[in-house]
């Protein structure tokens, strides 16, 4: 995908982003707002990370992206979710319990496909 930055306002911190859809010579225009964080694809909120436009907006004003990503991907935060010890992480595959149960597989239910 090539994005192009097209308009900027430097007050709001916003930007219009247009994008060549692959393969066409159709246009999609995004809008997308640094400071609060969103773009019109919906990516950023979703995410927490910048979008594709949004890293766009960020290259062409030197803008650092990092700032934009969500605190939970820190490594305090990363640090902070196995600190309590409730979720413990997996044992080595030696010490796991062998399941009690049997999987049931009907072959009359299979899906045949072409080719």
């Amino acid at each position: 995908m090539k994005h192009t930055v097209d308009l900027y306002n430097h007050s709001r911190r916003t930007a219009k982003v247009t994008t060549r859809v692959a393969g066409m010579t159709r246009y999609r225009t995004y809008r997308v707002s640094l400071s609060e964080q969103e773009c019109d694809c919906r990516q950023w909120k979703v995410d927490g990370i910048p979008c594709s436009h949004a890293l766009e907006v960020c290259r062409e004003y030197a803008v650092d992206p990092i700032i934009f990503v969500s605190e939970c991907y820190s490594t305090t935060e990363y640090a902070l979710t196995y600190s309590s010890g409730f979720i413990a992480s997996l044992s080595d595959i030696e010490e796991w319990d062998e399941p009690n149960f049997q999987l049931r597989h009907n072959p009359d239910r299979m899906i045949r496909r072409r080719g």
